[in-house]
């Protein structure tokens, strides 16, 4: 066509934006938070993640201790003094490298409630918040299901996804190429949050539906089997079963 340049591809930013609004519409996020708000706080702030800090000062304590007493016993059995220090000092560094591993595991959980959320500790005064943040540091509601991940071909690693029959994506959420124990460690978190949120809002559990419903749907089913059984005079034990449970 005359007039026309050769045709070039829309810059990146274009395409994220579209792929961003397209997101929006599916209505899984509703918007993307550069910092939690004032009013929330991330889960190792929370109460009920303290004792994961107490524990982690007291394993450092308890490892200084243990270090210093086989040190001590390693001179006592006739080693040097330096044997003695450098085995103290090997099982404080261990112990200290383990417990901060650990630590940092839960540390790091990319989950932040408001002030309202069961992990505040207090009596809630109004609708429960959870937030999770991605990949690249944007926080995101979940929206109103349990959240699991699945493998991100385009971008690669791993995206949170709603764990609904459709599974709307919310958004890239981790660069692990496969789900590690830690990555489940903080999946399960945040499902309890989403979970404990709902239960504050009063929102009926999805789960729980979807077993009623199943429940419902066996029911009717038994109830239309026995009715083509009408006919016959001997009825099995199954039959007389479901008969007892009408």
């Amino acid at each position: 066509m005359e007039g026309r340049g050769p045709w070039s591809p829309p810059p990146i930013a274009s395409l994220e934006r579209d792929v961003e609004r397209s997101v929006n519409r599916g209505g899984c996020m509703a918007e993307r938070l550069q910092d939690v708000p004032l009013d929330m706080r991330r889960f190792i702030d929370t109460p009920v993640a303290k004792g994961f800090g107490a524990g982690y000062r007291t394993g450092l304590m308890a490892g200084a201790a243990i270090g210093a007493v086989m040190g001590l016993i390693l001179v006592a059995l006739g080693a040097s003094g330096t044997a003695g220090v450098a085995l103290g000092t090997l099982v404080v560094l261990v112990n200290g490298a383990v417990l901060t591993a650990r630590y940092r595991s839960h540390a790091s959980t990319p989950l932040a409630v408001n002030l309202n959320h069961p992990f505040m500790g207090d009596e809630p005064m109004g609708p429960a918040r959870v937030l999770v943040r991605m990949s690249d540091g944007s926080w995101v509601d979940p929206g109103s299901h349990r959240v699991r991940i699945a493998k991100d071909e385009l971008m690669g690693g791993l995206s949170l996804i709603q764990d609904t029959d459709e599974y709307p994506v919310i958004g890239h959420f981790h660069k692990a190429a496969d789900k590690t124990p830690l990555i489940a460690r903080h999946l399960a978190l945040i499902n309890q949050a989403i979970a404990l949120r709902d239960a504050v809002n009063e929102v009926p559990d999805p789960i729980d539906e979807a077993r009623e419903r199943e429940a419902l749907d066996s029911g009717l089913l038994a109830r239309s089997w026995l009715e083509d059984e009408e006919g016959i005079e001997v009825e099995s034990p199954l039959v007389s079963f479901f008969r007892q449970k009408e």
